[in-house]
């Protein structure tokens, strides 16, 4: 694209430096950037991981039971790793998985960052992972693309993959969101106002999907199989909702 060239440009030397930074210090190749982006700019890309996981540490932060530990951590949807490089420097973060269908991003994330467990998973749950495996689980633009059956589906996977007590953090899109996708009828605003939930495909890939959910909506659904901890409106850069779940019962 003609518009990416000086982002290319200006991004070429630091790109090929990577290649002898370390694991914690590289970012991915301009392709992987953009996929996650409007541009491939690695400021951009750095800049919005930091911001994005500084608001998941912050809501975990304020959520957390002080006399217990969240040692194991799972990015659902890590992509190729631009908010997982910074959660990973979070003290009590002992191990940091990551799941995605991006096989080709996952793959350059899991040999950059050996030290973690990052793997490609089908579109369908359930992952190869055991169950109980982890104390937080994170999902940040994704939820936010799923239409309703995929959102029970990947629930209750969640569900299971973490132990009781353990935290589901998850970004979703708000109805005020609505402006985003011009292309809504009249029926869709309608449809949306009377049920809380609105899926709305778009014309191109996943991300292009858009899921609005009402917090009310999130409550009644959400919240038949974990327990809700919090919501934040716009709390995840000022963009979409924040909310913290909790998994019932004991380990």
């Amino acid at each position: 694209m003609v518009e990416e060239t000086p982002d290319r440009i200006r991004d070429a030397v630091p790109d090929v430096l990577d290649r002898f930074r370390a694991p914690e210090l590289r970012l991915p190749p301009a392709g992987l950037r953009r996929r996650v982006s409007l541009t491939s700019s690695r400021s951009e890309y750095d800049a919005t991981g930091e911001r994005l996981a500084r608001d998941i540490l912050g809501v975990f932060e304020a959520n957390r039971r002080r006399d217990e530990e969240y040692p194991r951590w799972l990015d659902f949807g890590c992509g190729s790793g631009r908010i997982a490089r910074h959660v990973a420097r979070a003290p009590y973060v002992g191990r940091l998985s990551g799941v995605d269908v991006d096989a080709k991003a996952v793959s350059w994330l899991a040999r950059a960052y050996p030290s973690g467990d990052f793997r490609a998973i089908h579109r369908e749950p359930p992952t190869p992972l055991p169950a109980s495996s982890f104390d937080v689980v994170y999902a940040v633009s994704v939820f936010s693309h799923f239409d309703e059956r995929a959102t029970d589906a990947w629930l209750g996977e969640i569900a299971r993959l973490l132990r009781g007590g353990g935290f589901f953090i998850a970004s979703t899109l708000s109805p005020k969101l609505t402006w985003t996708r011009p292309d809504l009828t009249e029926e869709d605003h309608r449809r949306l106002q009377r049920d809380g939930f609105l899926f709305a495909p778009g014309s191109g890939p996943f991300n292009e999907n858009g899921a609005f959910s009402s917090r009310e909506r999130l409550l009644e659904r959400w919240g038949r199989v974990l327990a809700p901890r919090s919501f934040e409106e716009h709390g995840l850069a000022g963009y979409q909702d924040l909310s913290v779940w909790e998994k019932r019962g004991a380990n």
